[in-house]
């Protein structure tokens, strides 16, 4: 829940592509295939075995998959469907291309690792590991293009809206649904299986994000400012961070690179003292981490 996991600007999920060659291609769908067979790994040999449930798509699957005591793989499909049909004249081929790639693979491994016992059957690992494996599978296939759990990825559903205050509104919407699904685990399972889940959702969302940045704890980040030389004195001091020849600059590409801007390479945990140092400099500056929407 598109652009690659370094991109500092912000590409739209309709906008158009460049033909890629033949390579890359391969690359990417191989990328996918693992992601989608990290992700059931995941959920069939961790979290669901444990009735740990998480959020989104996956976790609305899941929990008709224990009412209705069918197989998960099913509803990971067949929930995630709607998105792809309503979405396909509105995004471009390649998104649609590989989450049906990405979505099928998932549903298909899910199947086949159904009858395997669990790897653990302590609810604490189990949220731990599970989380884990399914945020990188997530993440992987997201920072290839795709998708796993329409729901659980925010930019893209902003992106089909085509405006702010329908984001805001989508990602309410998006919110409401995950607090939903979590409660009615914790109704069906016990308040102590919905903390293993909240726990796991969590380290979910976590491992989506490091798998999306690359596998990297460090973040990448652009900073349009009227007040470039004050931002940049005030980050050197208390960061101790110099400004870096942005991916835009290198490969000539104008838009965002003839605009006053700064670009650094910092560490995740920086994040929030970047901002911080922003605000105080240029409060009206806008700051994009990675692929993130533009935010003041």
């Amino acid at each position: 829940m598109n652009q690659p996991p370094h991109s500092t600007r912000p590409i739209h999920v309709g906008s158009k592509v460049s033909r890629q060659p033949h390579r890359v291609w391969l690359k990417k769908l191989l990328l996918v295939t693992l992601g989608s067979i990290l992700a059931s790994i995941g959920l069939e040999l961790f979290l669901h075995p444990n009735q740990l449930i998480v959020g989104g798509v996956t976790g609305i699957s899941a929990m008709f998959a224990y009412q209705m005591e069918m197989r998960l793989g099913l509803f990971l499909f067949l929930f995630n469907l709607p998105f792809i049909l309503f979405s396909y004249g509105r995004v471009h081929k390649q998104f649609a291309i590989v989450t049906v790639l990405g979505l099928t693979v998932f549903s298909l491994s899910a199947l086949m690792l159904h009858p395997l016992p669990a790897v653990l059957t302590h609810p604490l690992a189990a949220a731990i590991l599970g989380g884990l494996f399914l945020g990188l599978g997530i993440g992987l296939v997201l920072s290839n293009g795709g998708t796993l759990d329409t729901l659980a990825v925010n930019h893209i559903s902003s992106n089909l809206s085509g405006g702010k205050r329908s984001k805001i509104k989508l990602e309410r919407i998006i919110m409401v649904m995950n607090l939903l699904v979590l409660t009615g685990a914790g109704i069906k399972f016990g308040a102590q299986q919905a903390m293993y889940s909240i726990l796991a959702y969590l380290i979910a969302v976590e491992a989506v994000h490091f798998a999306m940045r690359g596998f990297t704890f460090n973040r990448r980040v652009y900073i349009i400012s009227t007040q470039p030389y004050e931002l940049q004195k005030s980050i050197r001091a208390r960061l101790l961070r110099e400004p870096e020849l942005s991916p835009l600059e290198r490969t000539n590409e104008k838009d965002w690179s003839q605009l006053p801007a700064l670009y650094y390479t910092i560490h995740v945990f920086e994040t929030r003292q970047l901002k911080a140092i922003v605000r105080s400099v240029d409060p009206h500056a806008t700051v994009v981490f990675d692929m993130d929407e533009p935010n003041s």
